[in-house]
């Protein structure tokens, strides 16, 4: 039996590699142990250690896990190697919860890749195209009546949506669309879907720039005549890539508040977030996005700062 050590770097929810990695290893009669790197003041001792590193910021601290253990070492996530994926048996793994006794939900991806192209985002780059790998029930636990699915672009395939949602709906599932859905592919059959699911936090969008302005329009207007609430169970991310784009995100921000549903502000981690990128995201908190205009708010801003 060895004595297996993962380490979570930097995750923000449960890892999910590690999770599947701890059972894989469980089943062929491993010990395994669990901890945050944050946590760590020095070695743990271990036979065999893996590591994740999700945000490639903190890849230097993959250096020093590296110094720790030369050897019987395997470090993976976005943030330090795009391209390194589990073997298939690992990734087919049912994740073990009990390694974060917080998590009362599933974690899983039921479909990987995207048929978008995104200029900013790394999808394509790591996980190739659109393409199912896992229905939930591979990953449920019977324990849990909330599920939190990590598919980057799930209404790629309507017809595995539609499956997916109907094992949500049969189970009594709430459910989480962590990374988004594509109002490009919305129409009234999936926003009606969407109405019989029950989120968990609100059901979240993209607009990413000028080009998909139409869709936005349209995929609120069809959202509103499903019967969702959009100004409370809708969220639109907005991305901006430097400070060059604020005009064209304000834009975007006061499009959507002209049709009543809120947006939350994705700062590109690489460039420098500005005073007044910082002024509108705070605009755009509920409280006070649909209760002050721009414009009046903006002058509120600057006269307290003089």
């Amino acid at each position: 039996m060895a004595k297996v050590l993962l380490i979570d770097v930097d995750s923000k929810i449960p890892n999910l590699a590690l999770m599947k990695l701890s059972t894989f290893c469980k089943a062929r009669g491993h010990e395994v142990q669990l901890v945050k790197f944050k946590d760590m003041k020095d070695p743990i001792e271990a036979d065999v250690v893996f590591a994740s590193i999700v945000f490639k910021w903190n890849a230097h601290k993959g250096e020093i896990i590296e110094a720790w253990y030369p050897f019987n070492l395997d470090i993976g996530g976005s943030g330090w190697d795009v391209h390194k994926k589990l073997p298939d048996a690992v990734d087919l793994s049912v994740p073990d919860y009990s390694l974060y006794p917080e998590c009362d939900f599933d974690l899983g991806f039921t479909s990987r890749g995207c048929i978008r192209n995104c200029y900013f985002c790394i999808v394509r780059k790591k996980e190739g195209t659109w393409r199912a790998v896992q229905h939930p029930s591979k990953f449920h636990d019977p324990a849990h009546k909330k599920v939190v699915l990590l598919d980057n672009n799930i209404l790629s395939n309507r017809e595995w949506f539609y499956e997916v949602a109907e094992y949500l709906i049969e189970n009594n599932l709430r459910v989480d669309f962590n990374q988004g859905l594509d109002i490009r592919l919305l129409d009234f059959e999936i926003a009606r879907t969407l109405k019989y699911l029950k989120p968990i936090r609100c059901w979240r969008f993209a607009f990413d720039d000028m080009s998909v302005k139409g869709a936005v329009e349209k995929g609120v207007r069809t959202l509103r005549n499903a019967g969702i609430d959009v100004r409370n169970n809708v969220l639109f991310y907005v991305y901006v890539d430097s400070d060059a784009q604020f005009e064209d995100a304000l834009e975007r921000c006061q499009i959507l508040r002209g049709l009543g549903t809120l947006p939350f502000i994705m700062m590109n981690k690489d460039s420098e977030r500005t005073q007044r990128i910082r002024d509108l995201a705070r605009w755009c908190r509920p409280w006070v996005f649909f209760k002050v205009p721009w414009d009046e708010y903006d002058r509120t801003v600057k006269a307290v700062k003089e």
